[in-house]
């Protein structure tokens, strides 16, 4: 376990900034069109939806490059390498999204009180054009390992739920006079958008803290060191990931054995439980 990022996380990362890119383009091109479909609907769904579209782009240039930098090797001052940077990309992704849903939320509430009547047939034209760009988004991004990723998913998956509702209520908004359902669908999209990312926002907070992955269980994994033989006890120790995908471990056990042989089986044992946590370094310090 020489190195501190394993071949899966870099497969990973590359994948995850070859996906970035992709929607990257497709949110660049998406963001043109939007912006002409919000003013000549009239619509404050489209409108805001314009308005997160430039964040789009914006979060997802920072994240491509935030992405493509975590695959640089680690060097004498950045010992673990950069993998955290895909992590610092989720962040800003969910600061951003989260801080234009809350300007959406006040647009919605603001249109509840002075309802517009948009253009239906012109939200209809653009809704089918929104899901089929935001829709391809999301199939580049949903199934990544990252952070990075995740953040974009939800952010594009939001989009898509958004555009669908658009498409209803333009459909409705042909035979029915149902103008306020324009900003409510907003509104309700918006709050699940914080929701969603204020927790994958909190999710990369806690890895940049170094907090033990909720995945793993950390008293199981001091339980199966003190099994080992010849180890009496743990003085200290810390588990932490990486990016969300690698983890580090350290620890400092006192041991009752100083032959060689039983510090080799000692630290095998380790490396095999290791393994069980998805490891990709540890350091064992030996206590006689």
């Amino acid at each position: 376990m020489a190195q501190c990022t394993t071949e899966k996380s870099k497969d990973f990362h590359k994948k995850a900034s070859g996906n970035i890119s992709i929607t990257l383009i497709l949110s660049l091109l998406f963001n043109i069109f939007v912006i002409f479909g919000g003013v000549y609907t009239n619509s404050i769904a489209i409108i805001s939806d314009a308005i997160h579209d430039m964040t789009d782009t914006f979060c997802l240039l920072i994240s491509w490059i935030l992405e493509k930098f975590s695959l640089k090797e680690k060097n004498d001052r950045y010992t673990y390498g950069y993998q955290r940077l895909s992590v610092l990309g989720a962040v800003i992704t969910s600061c951003t999204v989260i801080v234009a849903s809350v300007i959406v939320v006040y647009e919605s509430l603001t249109r509840l009180f002075t309802v517009v009547t948009p253009d239906a047939k012109g939200m209809f034209v653009f809704a089918l054009v929104g899901i089929l760009f935001k829709g391809l988004s999301v199939y580049k991004v949903y199934k990544g390992q990252t952070y990075n990723e995740k953040a974009i998913s939800y952010h594009m998956l939001g989009d898509v739920f958004r555009w669908l509702a658009i498409l209803v209520l333009s459909v409705l908004l042909m035979f029915w006079d149902v103008a306020i359902l324009d900003p409510i669908i907003s509104l309700v999209i918006a709050i699940w958008l914080i929701y969603q990312l204020g927790k994958t926002l909190i999710d990369s907070i806690r890895i940049l803290l170094q907090r033990v992955p909720d995945l793993y269980n950390f008293e199981n994994l001091k339980g199966e060191i003190l099994s080992i033989d010849n180890v009496e006890d743990i003085l200290d120790i810390h588990l932490w990931s990486l990016d969300g995908i690698d983890q580090i471990m350290s620890a400092k056990l006192k041991v009752t054995s100083d032959n060689k042989d039983d510090l080799i089986k000692i630290r095998k044992d380790i490396d095999d439980i290791a393994d069980e946590f998805n490891v990709s370094e540890s350091t064992i310090e030996y206590i006689f």
